[in-house]
């Protein structure tokens, strides 16, 4: 019996496999808890306050090449100069901020886990295969049986036409 597909299908498919790849996402991504490392003094002359941790640079200093290259950027000037102040700027106050993150998983059952896990795989599987009968342009790679009766036909005579094409070039 011939595997028969509609893109109707292929795109439900798609979305389904999106909904259990997202859901699974969103359960795992439920179960980690995120922490700042700064910390919290009690004493003090106003009560206390935070303090970074010993360790971590002061991410202020970050903030002077990231305004030049914000100020080069507006300028209209020295344009690669200038990206290249503000992407390296951001890039490492994303460093910074990421470093001073503590990250730790709540305590969850294996059957919990293997749940998540399951939905994810399954869910990406089956958006791959409700994508893998497109090509870049989103047309239908699927051939109608006709078409793939006259397949080699068609194959031969493109064939034709390269060499044609080829010896063309060849005499110019």
């Amino acid at each position: 019996m011939m595997n028969q597909h509609s893109e109707t299908g292929d795109f439900l498919q798609f979305l389904i496999g999106g909904c259990l790849f997202g859901s699974g996402g969103f359960l795992l991504a439920n179960q980690v808890m995120v922490q700042s490392n700064w910390t919290h003094t009690g004493a003090g002359l106003f009560g206390g306050g935070f303090v970074l941790p010993w360790g971590t640079p002061g991410m202020g200093l970050l903030m002077i090449p990231l305004g030049i290259g914000v100020c080069m950027l507006f300028a209209g000037r020295y344009r690669r100069w200038a990206n290249l102040l503000v992407w390296a700027s951001l890039a490492a106050l994303l460093v910074g901020v990421l470093n001073s993150v503590r990250i730790t998983f709540r305590p969850t059952t294996l059957w919990q886990l293997g749940v998540y896990i399951v939905m994810i795989a399954s869910g990406g599987g089956l958006m791959f295969r409700g994508m893998r009968s497109m090509d870049h342009d989103g047309r239908s790679f699927r051939q109608t049986e006709a078409d793939q009766g006259n397949g080699d036909e068609v194959l031969r005579r493109e064939i034709a036409e390269l060499k044609e094409r080829l010896d063309q070039r060849e005499r110019q």
